[in-house]
């Protein structure tokens, strides 16, 4: 879940059937793309209900069709409408829904999690930051380990 397409992953694992890559990005913005098992690309501009919208059917289609024995996320910060190299417009809370909706699920299904943090190129570094905390809030909230 980043501005840009994971184009090293989906190169690494294309023959690898017992990987699923799956890429929610920015269509219209480098890198070159390779073939993930599902990519979708965001037209410019999009912004939280269209993007919370497409993740999660997606996401629900995924989780029917594929069951994993771990799920890396990518929680990228770039995303941001305040970004400066990005055309998508998810605000903060967008972006916490976005955590919140991915993270629950992984409970739900019982499938450990490894979140990573990536990208964040906001005009004000402390909105980047922000996004990231409230990675890591969601995260040990929902894990019921409160983050001091």
């Amino acid at each position: 879940c980043d501005l840009h397409q994971g184009n090293g992953t989906a190169f690494i694992f294309q023959e690898d059937r017992s990987v699923f890559t799956f890429s929610i990005h920015q269509e219209n913005l480098y890198p070159v793309k390779e073939k993930s098992d599902l990519d979708i690309g965001l037209p410019d501009f999009t912004g939280d209900e269209e993007y919370s919208t497409k993740l999660s059917s997606e996401l629900r289609q995924i989780w029917q069709s594929f069951e994993p024995d771990i799920v890396y996320y990518l929680a990228g910060a770039d995303p941001y409408e305040d970004d400066q190299l990005g055309q998508l417009k998810l605000t903060k809370a967008g972006l916490k829904k976005r955590d919140n909706w991915v993270i629950s699920k992984c409970l739900e299904k019982k499938v450990p999690l490894v979140i990573l943090l990536a990208g964040g190129y906001a005009f004000r570094v402390e909105d980047t930051v922000d996004i990231h905390c409230h990675t890591c809030r969601i995260a040990t909230m929902l894990f019921g380990r409160p983050l001091s």
